[in-house]
């Protein structure tokens, strides 16, 4: 079943890649885990921006994600996907290392998704066609572009209106929150701009 994507998961991601384009980044997409043992439909309601510099560093990605999940097990939440960009704009393809992550997190959520970032899609108009979605199929459990995703209503206007407002300047991910942990790595601020 091919996931939803709301506006606050969207929008956070997109910023995250506008505000370092020179930068392979990744981050990691959250579901609601009550809604999804429910229903068995994968909506994904927000996410969390890691890194723009060393996006591989295991100590620095272990930290992170035992944070994030805490705060999910706090929230009702579950790390329900990963994404990717590479540093190169022509590269669209999944690279080891980001395969590597994407397949951790699939150990803990067996319904996740990977996602990739085509970086020649970047543009203020915050298209849906800037994420491929990757599922992880068969016996051999390799990665293979899926059937899609839906963009919720009005998320690529929302994420327009903020890259033009520049919004991506005020973006916290996991790299700066390190560097000063007085930086709000669930990026509170930007999710109040998006809510509204």
């Amino acid at each position: 079943m091919a996931p939803t994507i709301r506006e606050r998961a969207f929008t956070k991601c997109f910023l995250h890649v506008a505000k370092y384009p020179h930068c392979a980044v990744n981050g990691v997409f959250l579901a609601d885990k009550k809604k999804h043992n429910n229903s068995k439909e994968l909506e994904i309601i927000d996410c969390i921006p890691l890194f723009h510099q060393c996006v591989g560093l295991a100590p620095m990605l272990e930290i992170a994600l035992l944070r994030i999940d805490k705060f999910c097990e706090t929230n009702g939440l579950v790390i329900a996907g990963y994404y990717h960009a590479n540093e190169h704009i022509q590269n669209n393809s999944p690279s080891p290392i980001a395969v590597k992550i994407a397949d951790k997190i699939q150990e803990n959520f067996n319904d996740s998704k990977f996602f990739m970032i085509n970086n020649e899609q970047i543009d203020d108009t915050c298209s849906a066609d800037t994420l491929t979605v990757y599922d992880s199929q068969g016996n051999d459990g390799k990665w293979r572009e899926g059937q899609g995703f839906t963009l919720a209503e009005g998320a690529s206007e929302v994420c327009s209106r903020l890259v033009k407002e520049r919004a991506q300047d005020d973006l916290v991910d996991f790299d700066c929150h390190l560097d000063d942990i007085t930086k709000d790595w669930q990026n509170q601020v930007l999710n109040d701009l998006i809510d509204t």
